[in-house]
């Protein structure tokens, strides 16, 4: 975990958000290595599903300052971007970088958003740092359109013994979860694993659809 977190144990700042806050205006330059390559990992899996197809409105939660939405509008120009996170320093400069999305302060598990509004969600890194993931996920259903796709970009545990230890030292780590809890979690708030595969960096790259929506099932 980047040096910059480790003074901010959990209980004084839930989720890093005054960190996050904090650090926003260096935060791609510091980090953008690790961001590219999962966000490249988020384009590729999405790309694959929407085909040819262009989604008319995408959602980023845990948009930092919207380096994965810029790509994205790269690759859909005429859709409709808007990202949330919940450090208002991250949503202020990401209005700034990218004026041509809409950035909102806000959390997973209460989204400001209509039921069925979005085409596309996405999340980049961010998974593990949710409060109430089951909360999270059930909203993620709830903005989802029928034939909306979910695509999740999120690390994995660490091994138990080096997990704990460093629960100690710091006291600061993101609640990660393997790949099965992830698709459990996902399948009780009504969404179903499509594609699921774990990169050479140990980072779970997945793609999900509302239950009762359509599309052929692809889970590994």
């Amino acid at each position: 975990m980047p040096s910059a977190f480790f003074g901010g144990k959990r209980n004084r700042d839930p989720g890093f958000v005054h960190t996050f806050s904090r650090i926003a205006p260096t935060y791609e330059e510091k980090y953008g290595t690790k961001l590219s390559q999962a966000h490249g990992e988020c384009l590729k899996i999405v790309s694959r599903w929407l085909c040819a197809s262009s989604p008319e409105s995408v959602l980023d939660i845990g948009c930092g300052t919207g380096a994965l939405i810029e790509r994205m509008s790269a690759q859909w120009p005429k859709a409709r971007f808007v990202g949330i996170d919940p450090a208002q320093g991250m949503v202020d400069e990401g209005a700034r970088r990218r004026p041509f999305a809409s950035f909102v302060k806000g959390v997973a598990e209460a989204l400001p958003l209509p039921s069925q509004s979005m085409d596309l969600v996405v999340c980049s890194m961010s998974f593990g740092h949710w409060a109430d993931k089951a909360a999270g996920l059930s909203e993620v259903r709830r903005v989802l359109t029928s034939q909306g796709i979910f695509c999740l970009v999120e690390n994995q545990p660490a091994g138990w013994g080096l997990t704990t230890l460093i629960n100690w030292v710091v006291g600061a780590l993101a609640d990660y979860r393997s790949e099965h809890e992830v698709i459990q979690l996902a399948h009780s708030a009504g969404l179903k694993s499509m594609e699921t595969l774990i990169t050479d960096r140990h980072v779970i790259v997945a793609i999900f659809r509302p239950i009762d929506g359509q599309g052929d099932d692809h889970v590994r």
